[in-house]
């Protein structure tokens, strides 16, 4: 079976009511992430700074302007099955400020996106490698 390696950078995005941004994954090939909730965030191209790479996929994702704030203290390793693959992810998660724009999901891997106060993430069942960085907040 193929093996690759994907680094990925995600957001923790607050708002001016200290609510804060998730999206439900849209992804039926990955049962283990399908309608899951997640952290905005994506894969960091080749050369990329993580923060380009986090400030672009919030833009292609939501439509909104963030500040990059810190970068969180907590790295996350994960195995993903695939159909015909296996995949495995490093993330790295940053604190983010809105700073405006109009929220879309101009994403077919995004189902939802909701601001939600840090009470209710126990409502949502997250990916497991969003969580790791929800649980540093609480």
């Amino acid at each position: 079976m193929k093996k690759k390696t994907k680094l990925i950078v995600l957001g923790l995005i607050t708002n001016e009511k200290s609510e804060f941004l998730i999206s439900q994954r849209f992804d039926p090939e990955v049962p283990e992430a399908h309608l899951k909730w997640d952290l905005i965030g994506g894969t960091n191209e080749f050369g990329e700074a993580l923060e380009t790479t986090l400030k672009r996929e919030i833009v292609e994702e939501t439509g909104l302007n963030c500040e990059i704030q810190d970068l969180m203290p907590k790295s996350v390793s994960r195995l993903w099955e695939h159909v015909d693959y296996k995949m495995h992810t490093v993330v790295f998660c940053f604190r983010c400020k809105l700073l405006g724009g109009n929220i879309h999901t101009g994403c077919p891997k995004i189902n939802d996106l909701k601001w939600v106060k840090k009470e209710s993430f126990k409502k949502y069942e997250f990916l497991p490698t969003a969580q790791v960085f929800i649980d540093i907040i609480k």
